[in-house]
Parts: structure tokens; sequence; C-alpha cells
């Protein structure tokens, strides 16, 4: 673990704060719901993710869940952590509410506007109710100064000259000027890069005055215990992270992932292309069945698979059992102290026949 940074902190999972621009990553709240230390979390609000499908170590979450004395859940669909969740606030699906404004810095800056196309069902609500009515319950009125979604929206929208009826006429979107071309920021004696030179840094003087290496240092990770093979994965056109498996349509698609080994390998290990296999990886964690997919396109040391399978949640009726959860066979992790980044490439699976 790395000393405390300039602030004096470093994060609950060994991370120093110095450099990190975002939110908190649900990772570092793990450690001090296992362990107490150094402060303890004692509940836990899960929206719009599925805990045990984004985090490895899964018997750690497990584990960190337990020393819980309040989980509660927000999601549209009865998956893995809903089991586990004290409390369950059913959200309307995107198609019943207004989200929040979707305002994109690409080429052409756009603004775009969700809106419901129909009543929710049941007994469903949008999450910026249940924010809004916690919140007031809890005497935090100050921070939602209006009535509505549609009031809210309209402050929002008002910085640009715009309101949810003007985005409504232009078909729910506002195109915004912009800064295309890197000729046009000449022209007006700007960068549009965001750093102390306004020019691309390879060199951060940032990370040299806090004694850290101020250009990428390479590590080597391990290699592949023998008979075993690098777990890589990655996303699917069809599918959005875990969400997505268990929707009729997409799940006629692709209602399983496969797991792609080398075509030589294949065959060095007796294995037909589509034959069902477990993976289980070098701690002896397993996933699965899983079809295998005998490939040239891959490496012979690798391993890969598409994210987001292997639920084990029998209310989501197709995505249950389909296929392998990477998450599952990623029993470690190489956490990067300066940005907080969790390396999960280090980890090592091998076929087997089998139940």
């Amino acid at each position: 673990m790395l000393p405390p940074g300039p602030t004096g902190k470093t994060r609950a999972d060994g991370a120093r704060e110095t450099f990190l621009r975002g939110p908190t990553a649900i990772q570092e709240l793990i450690e001090p719901m296992v362990s107490g230390k150094p402060y303890p979390i004692k509940g836990l609000l899960i929206y719009g993710m599925n805990i045990f499908h984004t985090l490895p170590k899964q018997e750690r979450t497990r584990q960190a869940l337990r020393n819980l004395d309040l989980v509660v859940s927000i999601d549209v669909l009865p998956q893995d952590h809903i089991a586990w969740s004290d409390v369950v606030l059913p959200e309307a699906t995107y198609l019943e509410r207004y989200d929040e404004l979707w305002a994109c810095s690409h080429k052409t800056p756009y603004i775009a506007l969700r809106e419901p196309a129909v009543e929710p069902l049941y007994d469903t609500k949008p999450g910026w109710w249940m924010a809004r009515e916690l919140g007031n319950r809890l005497g935090l009125e100050e921070f939602f100064p209006w009535e509505g979604i549609g009031q809210f929206l309209n402050r929002r929208l008002s910085s640009a000259g715009l309101s949810v009826e003007t985005l409504r006429a232009q078909g729910g979107i506002a195109i915004q000027p912009g800064k295309p071309y890197l000729a046009d920021f000449v022209a007006d004696n700007t960068s549009p890069f965001g750093t102390p030179s306004q020019k691309i840094e390879l060199y951060s003087d940032a990370l040299a005055k806090a004694n850290l290496a101020p250009m990428p240092n390479f590590e080597s990770t391990p290699e592949p215990p023998a008979g075993f093979y690098r777990l890589i994965y990655g996303r699917s056109p069809v599918h959005t992270f875990g969400r997505t498996q268990n929707t009729p349509v997409l799940h006629a698609h692709t209602p399983d992932n496969a797991v792609w080994i080398n075509d030589e390998e294949a065959a060095r290990l007796g294995l037909k292309d589509g034959e069902k296999v477990w993976l289980e990886n070098q701690d002896g964690a397993r996933s699965g069945p899983v079809a295998v997919k005998a490939t040239p396109r891959i490496r012979k040391d690798c391993a890969y698979m598409i994210h987001g399978f292997g639920h084990n949640a029998p209310g989501l009726t197709r995505a249950h059992g389909r296929g392998a959860s990477d998450t599952a066979l990623q029993t470690r992790y190489v956490l990067d102290p300066i940005s907080g980044g969790a390396g999960l490439r280090v980890n090592f699976v091998k076929p087997v026949r089998g139940n």
C-alpha cells in the first residue's frame, strides 16, 4: 500500500485519493463492510447495477452483505443480488419514466430528452421519485427544490435556453454549437485538451510533484500456470453489461455465451466445437456449463467470453443458468494505487468436463 498522498488520505482499498476525479468506486466500499476499517459501513443502497456481476471476489461481496444492517436494492429485474436485500424498491422501466437529460459533448454536442412512452405498470416508481421522497422524509428538502421531474428538467434546460416543451417539439433532441475540428480551437485561441499545457501530455507534472512515476511504467502480469489460460472478457453488441440477458428479443438473438479457445489448443485437449464444459479458475472457482468455440482467432494462452452471463437468479426465467460468468471466475485482482482501477486479467481458467 502506498503512503497517503498530498491530501493526507488513502482509500480503504489502498488507492491514493489525490488523482481520483470521479465518484467512489463500489469496490472501495467492500473492504470497510468486511473489516470495519478504516471506517464501518452498515448500510448499502444498490441502484442500477448487479453487484455480483460487477465486482471480483464474489465470496467477499457476499461476506460484506452479511455484515450490513440494511441493504436496499432498486431495480427493474429480480437479479442475483435482490435475494440479499432487506428492502426492494421496484423501479419503472426506461419506457415508463423520465430520466436525467442526456448531454453529450461530442464533435457535435447535443442534449436529448428521455420521456415515458407509457404509464408505469404495477406498483413501480421512477428513480427520481424515490430519491426525492426519501430525501424529503429525511429532512433534506433543500436539495430537492422542485415539485416534479418536469420542473427539475426545465430548470436544467433553462441554461441552454430550452425547455421540455421546446425539446419535445424538436423531436426530443437539441443540437448544440460545437468545435468539431482542431482548426476551430486554433481560430479561437483555445485548446480541446484539459491539461495544464493545453496539449496532449505523455509526461504528467502532477504525478511527478506527488513523487509518482510521471510516465507509465509497464509491469508484466504473471503467465498462466500449466494447463490454464488467461481469462479475458469483453462486451457484446447485443447486450448491455449483465442487464439485458433476460430481455426476450435480445435473449432470442444471443441466449448465452461461449468460451473461445484456440482451435489447436482445443484439438490438443480433445475438445470439440460446441461441446459444453465447466470453467475452473486457479483458486477452484467454477462457472458454467458453457459451449466451447474453437477458433484460430484467439491466442493459445487465452480464453475469452462475453461478459454478463451465468446468472444465478431463478426469477430471470430466460437468463438463469445460461452460460458462464466471468465475474464468478475473478477471485483475484490487482489494484492500481494511483487511479484505483482494478486489473482483472490476472485470473486463469481451464475447461473441465462433467458436472
